[in-house]
């Protein structure tokens, strides 16, 4: 199966992205944290847009996992709560 030309076009920018939040996380600005946030939350917008779910998937993983390194969050992205799981069982 060959992949889509949309598909490899959002790849390469979410790993460019992907490498620079997590370049940027290091360094603490919080403008060029919030850029590179911005432009992954942008791509995962546009795989969703493109019917690339499992792309989508991977970009908000990504956004998710770099709130380990720094403070800001996006409200479309929230973290997972760890307790979460234990809830739906206890809904079930």
């Amino acid at each position: 199966m060959t992949q889509s030309a949309a598909f490899r076009h959002l790849l390469n920018h979410y790993r460019s992205h992907k490498l620079s939040l997590l370049l940027k996380a290091k360094t603490g600005d919080s403008i060029k944290i919030a850029l590179a946030l911005g432009a992954l939350d942008c791509l995962y917008w546009q795989a969703l847009g493109n019917g690339l779910t499992n792309l989508a998937k991977g970009i908000s993983r990504t956004i998710v996992y770099s709130y380990r390194y720094h403070p800001m969050r996006l409200p479309c992205h929230p973290p997972i709560s760890q307790t979460s799981g234990n809830q739906n069982k206890e809904a079930a």
